[in-house]
């Protein structure tokens, strides 16, 4: 790979708003060490917590993220609406 391609992909690497590098996102770190992966991790963001089914504080990021929920008012859809560094 050319040197110039590196460096393109480690600038959009930089520009990418990803949850782990949010300072409303919080790891659930019982199910990453039973080896559930991420999924049940939250966000903590004001404009997002407050679940109006289940009266829970948090929801979870996978869904907060899927393209399928970026209608959503409290969604930060892929392209990270909400999302604010660390």
């Amino acid at each position: 790979m050319p040197k110039e391609s590196k460096e393109q992909m480690n600038d959009v690497r930089r520009k990418m708003k990803l949850c782990k590098d949010c300072k409303y996102y919080r790891k659930d770190w019982f199910s990453h060490l039973m080896g559930m992966g991420h999924r049940h991790d939250t966000c903590a963001s004001p404009n997002t917590s407050t679940n109006l089914v289940t009266g829970n504080e948090n929801r979870f990021c996978d869904m907060l993220r899927a393209k399928c929920w970026e209608s959503l008012d409290y969604s930060c859809g892929p392209d990270g609406k909400f999302w604010e560094a660390k």
